[in-house]
């Protein structure tokens, strides 16, 4: 693992060498490095290289569908986007916006198996991924080495901790920004990183200040020219009105953030888009997420988002230990 990975009490090394080959949802927790204050939340640490796929994803800005009322797998087989005609005006801004807000205003729950893939210029891999999210802040992350469980990493909307069952530990802090940035190296609310895993922009879709043009593809382009010290671009396709694609920029136009969403399938009435792409443009950093299962869930117990410590396992408090102020 790269500098920066400093625990309290433990030797950056023995994680390493307990868990060499398994590429987490979830890194260690940072506790000593500053963060830099990002667009709209979204912050980037440039002392720290994070190690795992989704934080690094998110690094970039780390959440699918709200699926009130769905239920059962979704089959496999993807839904071919017909061709499009290029439309002469666009929709009204609202009508664009309305699907993805009332998704948000609506909660339910998400399970499903996914392999999420990292890669930047130093170093790439793959892991698979048990993941459970549900509106407005809980998730569940797990993922798996060939010994079973490598990791889980969980949030019920007030708490947040992780469980590494090799090294005999579990890290438990509020769930804030602050300590989501512990793992992910973002300065991400839990609720922005549902959004990030449900293939939903990490920020605000109002319609105030939105303008809406025709792409030249013929699909629409809606931009949030206020969206905090920058501004947000949604892509939408003209035909569907599914949600392509997303992108945050700096106040100088800098592009910090890339979402993109493709291979939309049918889940009992809906669609819902079983690949996500997330990217870091300035620092070549680029994650994938591919769901393989999905099972819509309008309610998921609270035990679900939470972790014991068990007997024998250390636990650290990761308030004890208070990051700089971002």
């Amino acid at each position: 693992m790269g500098e920066g990975w400093s625990l309290p009490g433990r030797d950056p090394g023995e994680r390493e060498r307990a868990n060499p080959n398994v590429l987490s949802v979830v890194a260690p927790p940072q506790t000593k490095a500053p963060l830099t204050r990002g667009v709209g939340g979204l912050v980037l640490n440039p002392g720290v290289r994070p190690t795992s796929p989704l934080l690094r994803a998110v690094t970039v800005a780390f959440v699918c569908i709200c699926l009130v009322g769905w239920t059962g797998c979704a089959p496999r087989r993807p839904i071919p986007t017909p061709p499009q005609a290029v439309p002469d005006q666009p929709p009204p801004i609202h009508e664009l916006l309305a699907p993805l807000n009332a998704r948000l205003e609506q909660p339910a729950g998400l399970r499903g198996l996914a392999k999420v893939t990292y890669r930047d210029a130093e170093q790439r891999g793959s892991a698979t991924q048990a993941i459970a999210v549900a509106l407005p802040d809980r998730f569940r992350l797990e993922s798996f080495s060939l010994l079973g469980v490598a990791a889980l990493h969980v949030c019920d909307g007030e708490s947040l901790a992780a469980y590494l069952p090799r090294e005999g530990v579990v890290y438990r802090g509020a769930a804030n920004p602050t300590n989501v940035a512990r793992f992910t190296r973002l300065h991400l609310s839990p609720g922005q990183v549902v959004r990030l895993l449900l293939g939903l922009p990490p920020f605000a879709t109002g319609t105030d200040g939105a303008r809406v043009r025709v792409e030249p593809n013929g699909g629409y382009q809606v931009n949030l020219p206020h969206f905090a010290r920058g501004h947000a671009t949604l892509w939408f396709d003209a035909q569907t009105g599914w949600l392509r694609g997303w992108e945050v920029a700096d106040a100088a136009g800098d592009v910090r953030a890339r979402g993109e969403l493709d291979d939309y399938r049918p889940v009992a009435g809906g669609m819902f888009p079983f690949t996500i792409r997330l990217s870091d443009p300035n620092a070549g950093r680029h994650v994938r997420v591919e769901y393989r299962e999905l099972t819509p869930s309008p309610t998921l117990p609270d035990a679900l988002f939470t972790v014991d410590t068990p007997a024998g396992v250390e636990e650290i408090d990761l308030d004890a230990e208070p990051l700089p102020a971002p």
